[in-house]
């Protein structure tokens, strides 16, 4: 059994470049659909030629047109393919150029048939008659050369200081796709229609000082019902949406849910004369986005923007639009019984894994003598402060959408990433240690029907292990934003547990572009993969990030599929 939303469009999908056939082809590279409005026309066009036999101009760096520049140079851009020292093969998209700087986009296909990595980046170019561009990552230092003719890319990177700098790989990689493209087919910033045309008053203003004092009324004007300003795109179930900041600054960037939360990938415009600042994105008309601006490489808050969403690490700017539907379970309710919290010091004889687990029991729990369903989930501080779950819990219970359970939330040790990612000796511990005790202590149901286990992120990826693993175990999971040992994962999925569990999926469609992974490629590989085996699987995609609000948003609809009589 499965049941899912279909796909939406919003995504383009490139592969590897093969010279033979003149086509991308091989390990998957997913692209979100706003590079090509910011990469020059030429090049959406490139990828259809297969390799250019044009000759190339002898600089790669050129200026993007100004002042000084002849109207008929624009920007070369390209694509390079080849493969690095350790094995991996990767693609570098050089989009835009400017004088002292490129945007690329850069992916790696991981000695895998699926699960590219990638990043977007804002490079530094050294000129000369062999150009070379530069960046820095948190875990890595790139350096490209390139060669004179412009054909080979002669790439090298040395791993950063703070993971170690042992490691170092090089590659050369080879021209498949350039072209040099002509000012007149640069396009503009994309601006959506109805702003468009309050941009189109100020920009038409000619005298400065009046032209400031325009945006000043527009921002003063939408200041009192926030920004980001929603519009209708003309698209069935789009909306358009234009971001704004007024301030001190050269390059304003916008980093979110919609853009991988890259810091170099979309940049706001300046409209001319005036310290006003937009940014425009189409989005579905369910959206909620959480992001932040980046003003002089610092990521601060919308200022524009009322709307906060707090996080497990701070706050972001968060932008409903206007098809959102708020989860009230998620609200207290006045009339509603609530259960009771209370710890639970759990042993091991497995050094580092006790820990103290929460425990929500239901209301009436301690006047009866009934035995309950047991919900296990992973990360307990978040799940209680932030996942709300108590206050979910007593919503669906009091109105009996769900049957009376206990839940134990288990945190994490020093090491969440340790002791999530397919652990065998967390996952012991779990068996064991936790389940054991809880049903000593309380009065439990103690059948693998009646036991599911959850997580959200690298949770999840504990959660779905330790049920393929234990199927005897738990009988039930939940699965939401799955992110971490992902190829692993998949293959275990394949693999199966010894018996058909229950599983609930979800992930969000902003997630195909998290930390460079594809969330949602990988989501719809556990689905298939455990589909298979005859696992009940219902598969969720929402229009949303990654965050507690998004998974909060989801815990009804998981609860009423493994424990309610209706969905």
């Amino acid at each position: 059994m499965r049941r899912e939303e279909p796909p939406r469009a919003g995504k383009i999908l490139l592969r590897w470049a093969s010279p033979a056939e003149g086509r991308y082809r091989g390990g998957y590279l997913f692209v979100i659909f706003l590079l090509l409005l910011t990469i020059p026309a030429g090049f959406a066009h490139a990828g259809a030629k297969g390799s250019s036999n044009v000759p190339l101009p002898a600089e790669l760096v050129v200026l993007i047109p100004g002042p000084d520049v002849p109207a008929e140079t624009a920007a070369l851009v390209g694509a390079w393919e080849g493969k690095w020292s350790n094995g991996n093969t990767s693609i570098l998209v050089i989009y835009q150029v400017e004088k002292d700087s490129a945007r690329v986009f850069h992916s790696f296909a991981e000695n895998s048939e699926y699960l590219p990595w990638h990043q977007w980046a804002r490079a530094s170019i050294v000129t000369g008659s062999r150009p070379r561009l530069a960046w820095k990552t948190d875990w890595a230092d790139f350096s490209f050369e390139l060669s004179e003719d412009g054909r080979v890319l002669s790439g090298t990177w040395l791993e950063s200081s703070r993971e170690g700098g042992r490691i170092r790989n090089t590659a050369a990689m080879t021209a498949r796709n350039i072209e040099r493209v002509g000012r007149d087919r640069l396009q503009s910033p994309f601006v959506c229609p109805e702003f468009g045309q309050e941009l189109h008053l100020i920009e038409k203003e000619p005298n400065p000082a009046r032209r400031q004092a325009r945006a000043d009324a527009l921002v003063e004007r939408v200041t009192k019902g926030g920004t980001p300003l929603v519009e209708s795109s003309g698209r069935v179930n789009q909306v358009c949406t234009s971001f704004l900041y007024r301030g001190a600054g050269s390059e304003i960037a916008i980093a979110g849910h919609m853009n991988g939360w890259s810091e170099q990938k979309d940049f706001l415009s300046r409209v001319a004369d005036t310290d006003l600042f937009y940014f425009c994105g189409e989005y579905p008309v369910d959206s909620r986005i959480e992001y932040k601006l980046v003003v002089g490489g610092k990521p601060i808050l919308d200022p524009l923007n009322p709307r906060i969403q707090l996080f497990g690490k701070g706050s972001n700017s968060e932008a409903l639009m206007p098809g959102y539907v708020f989860p009230k379970e998620i609200e207290p309710n006045p009339g509603t019984a609530r259960g009771t919290v209370e710890d639970l010091a759990i042993g091991s004889s497995q050094d580092g894994m006790g820990r103290t687990a929460t425990v929500y029991l239901p209301a009436g729990y301690a006047n009866s003598r009934e035995r309950y369903p047991v919900l296990y989930l992973n990360d307990a501080y978040g799940v209680l402060k932030f996942g709300r779950i108590t206050t979910i819990l007593d919503n669906l219970i009091g109105g009996k959408k769900i049957p009376p359970l206990i839940a134990v939330l288990l945190p994490s040790g020093k090491d969440r990433i340790g002791d999530y990612g397919m652990n065998s000796a967390f996952e012991s511990f779990f068996v064991r240690d936790v389940v054991p005790l809880v049903d000593r202590r309380y009065r439990t149901r103690p059948s693998p029907e009646f036991r599911a286990v959850g997580g959200i992120s690298a949770g999840a990826t504990a959660a779905l292990s330790v049920a393929i693993h234990h199927p005897d175990v738990f009988g039930k999971c939940i699965a939401q934003s799955t992110a971490t040992k992902l190829v692993p994962l998949i293959d275990l999925a394949r693999t199966g547990p010894s018996r058909p569990i229950s599983v609930y999926l979800d992930v969000g469609r902003f997630e195909a572009d998290f930390n460079g992974h594809d969330l949602v490629d990988a989501s719809r590989r556990i689905r298939d993969a455990l589909a298979t085996h005859g696992c009940p699987v219902y598969y969720r995609e929402v229009n949303d990030g990654h965050g507690w609000a998004n998974w909060r948003s989801r815990s009804r609809e998981a609860l009423l599929f493994l424990f309610g009589r209706e969905i």
